[in-house]
């Protein structure tokens, strides 16, 4: 496969993953700013707070497709191992610095778990399981978010994947964590905001 074929895929996957769905979810919906509510923030977890269940809902499935998708078919349709990993990684640097938002955007989680899931549902699965149990002990989103990001890298550590590949599953929960920075400042002053489903 020609380089400059695995360059255009990561472009227009970085195109592509970088649509903030949530932001354009609530304005057609509810016809609003999503960002001048709650956090600012693009992703389901404010959403919810600003247009409810429902988009919020919308919101998460189209943020796990624009990576699910595109590395199920890298996967399918190159031969080179690490690319997928590689589309993986873009799709969530797209999402996280959208070029349609002056590289501003969401905060990746979604992204990454829809990657995850279309490389390794095992991971995915594990991810997402630690991801609801912190949440349900903490009520912190945030929190949870962070945390189960780093599942991936132990889990790929112990099987003993790829140099390349333990470096992608390491540099990914950083880039979830510094687009947490905000909540782990509140979390430290205990002004983060829960998740409370009864109001």
């Amino acid at each position: 496969m020609q380089p400059f074929i695995l360059q255009l895929y990561l472009i227009a996957t970085f195109l592509v993953a970088g649509i903030p769905f949530g932001l354009l979810y609530v304005k057609i919906f509810q016809k609003k700013d999503v960002r001048t509510v709650g956090s600012g923030n693009i992703g389901a977890t404010n959403v919810l707070r600003a247009a409810g269940a429902g988009i919020a809902l919308l919101t998460a499935v189209s943020d796990i497709l624009k990576s699910f998708i595109p590395v199920i078919l890298a996967r399918k349709f190159f031969s080179d191992s690490l690319f997928p990993y590689l589309v993986w990684m873009t799709a969530v640097l797209g999402h996280c610095f959208s070029p349609y938002l002056k590289l501003k955007g969401g905060k990746g989680v979604s992204t990454f778990f829809g990657g995850l899931l279309a490389l390794e549902p095992l991971a995915a699965l594990i991810t997402f399981v630690i991801w609801v149990l912190v949440i349900a002990v903490s009520q912190y989103v945030s929190l949870g978010s962070m945390i189960a990001s780093a599942v991936p890298f132990v889990t790929f550590l112990i099987r003993g994947a790829t140099p390349d590949i333990l470096l992608i599953s390491f540099l990914l929960p950083l880039v979830i964590v510094y687009r947490h920075k905000d909540n782990i400042r509140r979390l430290l002053n205990k002004t983060e905001n829960k998740l409370r489903l009864k109001q």
